[in-house]
This record gives structure tokens, C-alpha cells and sequence, in this order.
């Protein structure tokens, strides 16, 4: 019988090689006390390290794994689950496989896992491959998992919130191409000043996909009721009225199969568009129950009393 077996520290190297040479990180083994986690990673942008880490469970071999035509299974018993998921860092199963000397990932969360009678699994897609093609998905765990994520874009875009409550106002500029599978649109959010002048508070890109205008609205600022911004289209309609655009106000009511049409409440339609390819938008954003709830909740943890801000329905 073998004294000794390599196979666990090939794959503790192999990681080690990808992170250093693809990813540009920092790479700490964690050799002293195994709990379940082998090594963590340090993220480093533009040379230095930033001080955000991911902890790494590297299982080595085939024998770890069920093999499918795009992904690998593995089974893990309770105990490990619920020392990686409440684990203070995000977890990362790393599976590299000595025979096709490839490497795979995986992040472990309630969101990825299945629990079974007998224990749990995750699937291991084959695309996500570790290594220098995957720097942008490992960067996002680094901001930790999904509820610390929303947590901490609600935290964001408090400001925007404070000022709502306070009788601001926050606009979303929006386009959409009517004739794009894939929807994209530059993302511009304004608030007025003093002066009541908009300005642009910030801007991005988006991509998106099976999302109408207010839905998307409300992906990117959940604690957002959207409604046209009236006096931006008072003043730029460029010719166009409410009446071109009646498809957009109407719902259809279905009493009983004789179905007749209403006016849908808070419709929101373009205030222009161009050449029949792109419609643009221009909206208000009022405070749901989301937004007023986390407002409470924010004067709470800074130990404001109640009532210190006023609150607009």
C-alpha cells in the first residue's frame, strides 16, 4: 500500500499556477488547520491588493465527481454544507481533474446547492472554466453572496432613496430597440438640485433580455415605483402625444371571454422615437414599500429617532 499519494497536492499546485499566472491574485494555502477550506484568494486590481478575499475547497480527481455531457456532480454530506455557507467568506469549489489537466468552479450558496435525503449536491458547469476566462465572475463573489449583494445595492442607492423622501426627485433615461432580440440601453439617473435642475448622478451601459421597460426599471432600482416623469415629456415630446401611443396605455380585461379594453393606470410609454428602431423613455422614480421600508431600517441603524425624516406616500 502507497505511503504516499500526490494527488491532492497536484491539484493545491495546479490552482496555485492559475491563480498566479491568469488571474493575478494572491494565493494562500491554508495547510495548518483543514476545515474545509484549502486555500484563499486576494483580489489585486491595478498591482495592489484590495483586501477582499474568497476561500477555496479544492477537490482533486475524477473520482470526486459525476460526470455529465456539460457539467460535473458532486456530493457532499450536511456538515460541510453548513460550515461553508455560513462560512464569513464566500466558499468556491475548485474540482481539477488530473487526466484532462483541466479545472473547474464553482460558487457554494443555498442558490446553487441542492439538498438531497442523504446530503447535497452542486453541478459544476464544464464552462466555467478557472482561469484568466472567468476574472470577471470570480470578481463579483468577492462582494459576497446574492443577499449580501442586494443588501448592499439597496445601501448604494440610498442616497437616491433620502432624497425621494425628501421631496427630490430622481429620473431614469431609458432606450429600447424594438427590433433587438437582446435588449441594451444606456442607463442615465438624475436628480434635481436646488434650482430644480436635473443633473446626471450617475451612467452605465446595460444588456438585458425578456424585460419591458418598467420591469427593467424595477430590476435595476427594486425600491422604485416608475411612472413617466410628466414634465419631461410636457417638454420633449417632439410631436408625439399620448394618443400615439394608445397600444402601450390599454390592458385587455377578459370578463368572462367578452373582452373589452381599459386604460391601464400609470402606463408607460416613450416620449419619442427614431425611425421606427428605438424608443426612448423618461421616468420618474417614486419610493415603493421596498424603499420606505429600508429608509426605516437605515434610520434605525444609525440610531435615528423615528420620524426624524419626513416620508412621502
Amino acid at each position: 500500500m502507497s505511503r504516499y499519494d500526490s494527488t491532492e497536492r497536484i491539484g493545491i499546485n495546479a490552482v496555485e499556477r492559475l491563480v498566479l499566472n491568469e488571474l493575478g491574485w494572491i494565493f494562500r494555502e491554508q495547510p495548518i488547520v483543514d476545515m474545509g477550506i484549502d486555500a484563499h484568494l486576494e483580489r489585486v486590481q491595478e498591482g495592489r491588493p484590495d483586501g477582499k478575499l474568497l476561500a477555496l475547497q479544492i477537490k482533486t480527481g475524477s473520482s470526486h465527481f459525476k460526470e455529465k455531457k456539460d457539467s460535473y456532480i458532486y456530493y457532499g454530506k450536511i456538515v460541510h454544507l453548513d460550515y461553508w455557507t455560513g462560512h464569513s467568506l464566500p466558499v468556491v469549489l475548485v474540482a481539477h481533474l488530473i487526466d484532462t489537466n483541466q479545472t473547474y468552479w464553482q460558487i457554494i450558496n443555498e442558490d446553487s446547492v441542492t439538498r438531497t435525503n442523504k446530503g447535497w449536491k452542486v453541478e459544476i458547469p464544464k464552462s466555467n472554466v478557472f482561469g484568466m476566462n472567468a476574472i470577471e465572475q470570480l470578481a463579483e463573489l468577492f462582494e459576497g453572496t446574492p443577499e449580501q449583494q442586494r443588501f448592499r445595492k439597496l445601501t448604494i442607492d440610498e442616497p437616491l432613496m433620502k432624497h425621494i423622501a425628501d421631496g427630490g426627485k430622481v429620473s431614469l433615461a431609458l432606450e429600447r430597440w424594438v427590433n433587438k432580440s437582446l435588449g441594451r440601453t444606456p442607463v442615465e439617473v438624475y436628480i434635481d438640485n436646488k434650482d430644480g435642475e436635473d443633473i446626471l448622478a450617475k451612467e452605465w451601459f446595460q444588456y438585458y433580455t425578456g424585460l419591458s421597460v418598467r420591469e427593467l426599471a424595477i430590476a435595476l432600482f427594486p425600491w422604485c415605483y416608475p411612472v413617466i416623469d410628466e414634465e419631461f415629456y410636457e417638454e420633449n415630446r417632439d410631436g408625439y402625444e399620448e394618443e400615439d401611443w394608445q397600444d402601450s396605455l390599454r390592458r385587455a380585461i377578459d370578463e368572462d371571454n367578452g373582452i373589452y379594453y381599459q386604460e391601464e393606470p400609470d402606463a408607460i410609454y416613450p416620449y419619442t422615437e427614431a425611425a421606427g428602431e428605438v424608443e426612448y423613455y423618461r421616468l420618474e422614480l417614486k419610493l415603493n414599500e421596498l424603499g420606505h421600508a429600508f429608509l426605516i431600517v437605515s434610520d434605525h441603524i444609525l440610531n435615528k429617532p423615528v420620524g426624524s425624516i419626513s416620508r412621502k406616500p
